[in-house]
């Protein structure tokens, strides 16, 4: 019988050069277990490609392949300026919608079993994932809204048209994108420490990892990206709260 693989440490992590937190730290031990085997990624709200990127890393210092897509017609323009002349990386001006998610990557010549999604619109990211049904990603990153804690079950009701507005009204929980990953086959594999993003792998390759639980509620991790140091005192202010419709899906 052939041993389990060791269990994957995510301890030490270094801070990412692009990424927000340790998301290119995490990705980097992912990929140790999971090797990439197109070397292409999907980042769908890629922003201007270099600030809180998880995907530049890959596209600029390790020779990857890509589609990068943003809505905002500001941060477009600067997506433009970072990647003049990168031939190996694809722009798209969109604001993509769950039911042109597969028809984008299929125009794009995006591989079927590509080896990684990115996805962070500050809104219709569960929406958007569960629309995408032609392709089959090996890891996903999703944001996830860390003030509803696991078991709740919350998403933002879809709107085609939303706009951020900084508040805590954005997204879905990580209970609910659990659920989501699970009916497309999907198993959670850690969260980052800032509570931003979630990491998921493909259930095929999910043994790989060496995990012997992925609940929830052990792996959220609770908002931390809006700290204050004043004199010897730490203050976590957070985004200012609002409510708004939501399914508890």
């Amino acid at each position: 019988m052939q041993d389990s693989p060791p269990p994957l440490d995510l301890s030490r992590l270094a801070q990412s050069l692009y990424a927000q937190g340790t998301e290119e730290g995490i990705l980097a031990r992912l990929m140790e277990r999971i090797a990439p085997t197109h070397r292409f990624c999907v980042d769908i709200g890629a922003s201007d490609g270099l600030r809180n990127s998880n995907t530049a890393l890959l596209l600029r210092e390790q020779g990857w392949g890509g589609v990068l897509v943003e809505a905002s017609d500001y941060r477009f323009g600067k997506l433009v300026d970072h990647y003049a002349g990168a031939e190996h990386v694809r722009l798209h001006h969109d604001r993509v919608q769950p039911d042109t998610i597969d028809r984008l990557l299929a125009d794009a010549g995006v591989p079927e079993a590509f080896d990684l999604l990115s996805i962070d619109v500050d809104g219709n990211d569960y929406w958007l994932w569960r629309g995408l049904r032609a392709f089959a990603p090996r890891i996903v990153v999703i944001e996830y809204n860390p003030y509803y804690a696991p078991p709740e079950r919350w998403v933002m009701c879809f709107n085609p048209a939303h706009e951020w507005d900084g508040s805590t009204y954005y997204g879905a929980s990580l209970a609910s994108l659990v659920r989501l990953g699970k009916s497309k086959g999907y198993e959670l594999v850690c969260c980052d420490d800032m509570g931003n993003n979630a990491f998921f792998v493909r259930a095929d390759l999910y043994p790989r990892l060496g995990i012997d639980s992925n609940d929830a509620s052990v792996l959220f991790r609770p908002a931390m990206y809006k700290l204050r140091y004043i004199g010897q005192n730490t203050f976590l202010t957070g985004h200012p709260f609002r409510h708004g419709p939501a399914e508890r899906i």
